[in-house]
């Protein structure tokens, strides 16, 4: 069978490809069916790639901020074209009931293997359960040769305050926490990896086709299983890959000095931390099973081997405070963060903490194109802090974070060397 993968858009769409949908072109592919990624974040046009490739399903995959241009078009590929539809990804596994409204079929979760047995089996209705690869070496390599990369190496990544030629890969699935903002927090889905071996051979794909200069890591955190994350980094050094610039994120409690060394051999520069907050009290309310302590040790150690620490922050907790924002403030001062991002707590569908509030947020008129985790008025789950307090904090941390690091003179340099990292600064502020 044909089958069409729409990866939709919106204005503010996040510039990365979607190894999802490579994945599963290429295990429909292996199991004898023609697939089409048609991409509008790249530019395509959804209505003439399909008149021109003329498929029999269509396959939409979508995250929460893009559900209403992903209803949009499954209603007119329904009305029009009378294909049948199928819809994937982190919103639709989330909240099937209403996803399948707007098509024939809901998969959740994974669907590499799930898809091409349902078109088997000619089952391709309801809302399906996911049937996961234990080993995820067994799936094909994805078919970036279908994804504009040119374009999405070109937009680059941006790693200490530099933009680099970057393109994403995907080590391994699943994450062992459950922070309540997280949608981890409910998946009951296992740990599983790809060996050293593939991830060094997909890099070099990158390198050599796409003369990439860093390599982004997808993972949800890197370093859950340790020996393998040494593998891989000793992998890259005996490859000769350790001229490209990388970070990756890591949960605080899985640093370890002598693993911090060899990933500054292999190239690493900067590593990205969930520490979310100052406040122990915040840091257990979101379940993250980290103190305040093992933050700043992990900051520490970061630093004594010579990488940059970028940390994540989240605003607007239930039950924070200013008082906890002002500990998050000295946090950021203490554990000398180099870059952080600040981000106002958002909850998405799919975590625990949608579940607590969903009868409000349902309630409440939101629209989907709102949950992007920049605007405090998405859905207030802080009645200590309405949303024009949390825009005031939120200024104040971002701007003493831009200002904290740097002399005016050194600020104007990295300007003139890197607009786009200003710019970003600035709009951080506003």
């Amino acid at each position: 069978m044909k089958i069409a993968l729409i990866n939709p858009s919106v204005p503010k769409s996040l510039k990365k490809e979607n190894l999802g949908l490579a994945y599963l072109s290429a295990t429909l592919q292996a199991d004898g069916h023609q697939t089409r990624i048609i991409d509008e974040i790249a530019g395509d046009d959804v209505w003439q790639g399909l008149d021109e490739f003329r498929p029999d399903i269509a396959g939409i995959s979508f995250m929460t901020m893009y559900a209403l241009r992903a209803y949009e078009i499954a209603d007119r590929i329904k009305k029009e074209r009378g294909l049948t539809v199928v819809m994937g990804g982190a919103h639709p596994t989330a909240m099937p009931e209403e996803a399948i409204q707007h098509g024939d079929c809901v998969i959740r979760g994974e669907a590499e293997w799930t898809f091409p047995r349902a078109i088997t089996s000619g089952k391709l209705e309801g809302i399906i359960e996911p049937e996961v690869p234990a080993e995820l070496d067994t799936l094909p390599e994805p078919r970036r040769d279908q994804l504009n990369l040119d374009l999405y190496a070109a937009a680059g990544e941006e790693i200490a305050g530099f933009s680099y030629r970057t393109l994403g890969i995907i080590t391994s699935r699943g994450c062992p926490f459950v922070c309540n903002y997280c949608i981890n927090s409910k998946r009951e889905t296992q740990l599983r990896f790809h060996s050293a071996d593939r991830v060094v051979e997909e890099i070099k794909y990158l390198v050599d086709r796409h003369h990439i200069e860093s390599i982004a890591f997808y993972d949800e955190l890197m370093a859950t299983d340790i020996d393998r994350f040494r593998d891989i980094c000793e992998a890259m050094i005996a490859h000769n890959l350790h001229n490209l610039k990388w970070e990756c994120q890591i949960h605080a409690r899985r640093i370890r000095p002598d693993v911090l060394r060899l990933m500054k051999r292999a190239g690493c520069i900067q590593i990205t931390i969930g520490f979310e907050s100052g406040s122990q009290r915040m840091l257990d309310r979101m379940v993250k099973h980290a103190t305040v302590e093992q933050n700043l040790q992990a900051a520490r150690y970061i630093h004594e081997a010579g990488l940059r620490v970028r940390g994540c922050f989240i605003i607007g907790t239930p039950g924070e405070t200013e008082e906890d924002v002002e500990l998050t403030r000295q946090f950021i001062k203490q554990a000398e963060i180099d870059f952080a991002s600040i981000h106002y707590l958002t909850p998405y569908p799919g975590t625990a903490l949608f579940d607590e509030f969903k009868d409000r947020i349902m309630g409440s008129g939101v629209t989907w194109d709102k949950f992007t985790a920049g605007d405090p008025d998405t859905f207030n789950c802080n009645e200590n802090m309405p949303p024009a307090l949390q825009k005031r904090l939120f200024l104040q941390l971002s701007a003493r974070q831009a200002f904290r690091n740097y002399s005016w003179s050194e600020m104007a340099k990295r300007a003139i060397k890197n607009p786009r990292h200003a710019l970003h600064v600035v709009s951080n502020m506003i």
